[in-house]
């Protein structure tokens, strides 16, 4: 575990995480189907698609683009996300499924690394991971981690 953020933080991410996915489900795209809040395999969707609030924190904490930032994003997280070999990868094709909270965790520690923190780094975590579920991690990585 990461000395990031607190039980309690993490716990309250997760929630916002899990919140967020639903809210994905309810209305958002054309056909999403059930996933559970944690299933990372799934087809993925048009840069036109981009969920639109995890399109504006990304953006309002980032100032870049959200596909630009998750591009810069994917270069740093290479091992851990488009790597085949990666404990993520392995971890799903073993389990079906990785842990929000192992998501969070590593996904602060490099939003962390790329000099973000505070309430911004919360928000960026919390939609990043949201995004990469929501889109699949290895559709993710056949968007962003081969250009």
């Amino acid at each position: 575990m990461s000395d990031i953020f607190t039980t309690e933080q993490l716990t309250n991410l997760s929630a916002q995480v899990d919140e967020q996915l639903r809210d994905l489900g309810k209305g958002y795209a054309h056909e999403v189907s059930k996933r559970g809040d944690t299933q990372l395999f799934s087809a993925p969707q048009p840069d036109e698609d981009f969920p639109p609030k995890q399109r504006q924190a990304i953006e309002d904490n980032t100032q870049k683009e959200a596909p630009s930032f998750l591009q810069e994003f994917a270069d740093k997280a290479k091992e851990m996300l488009c790597d085949a070999d990666s404990d993520l990868r392995k971890e799903y094709e073993q389990f079906g499924e990785v842990d929000k909270v192992t998501l969070l965790e590593r996904f602060a520690v490099l939003l962390t690394v790329m000099g973000f923190s505070g309430i911004g780094l919360q928000v960026l975590t919390v939609a990043v991971t949201v995004y990469i579920i929501h889109l699949g991690l290895k559709p993710f990585a056949e968007k962003y981690c081969n250009k």
